[in-house]
């Protein structure tokens, strides 16, 4: 899991308070929120530190370079 910080006003934080779970909370409701903005694909951007390839695929996992089998790193979604 990554991390993300929020700040939240003091009505907010009540209400946050009374989530058991409140993590789990948002992240469905942005994962629906996600859903109702768009039916297109998310495209996750790569690039091979070594040859400095770039690569873009819909899935979000660890990838390696097609030229040099290098471990790509992860720069983000496409926007």
């Amino acid at each position: 899991m990554r991390q993300k910080l929020i700040t939240l006003c003091p009505n907010s934080f009540e209400i946050a308070q009374k989530k058991p779970n409140f993590s789990a909370w948002v992240r469905k409701k942005l994962l629906e929120e996600g859903e109702k903005v768009t039916d297109d694909p998310i495209f996750h951007l790569y690039q091979c530190p070594l040859c400095k390839t770039k690569h873009e695929q819909e899935q979000r996992f660890a990838t390696t370079c097609v030229f040099c089998k290098y471990p790509m790193k992860y720069l983000g979604v496409k926007e």
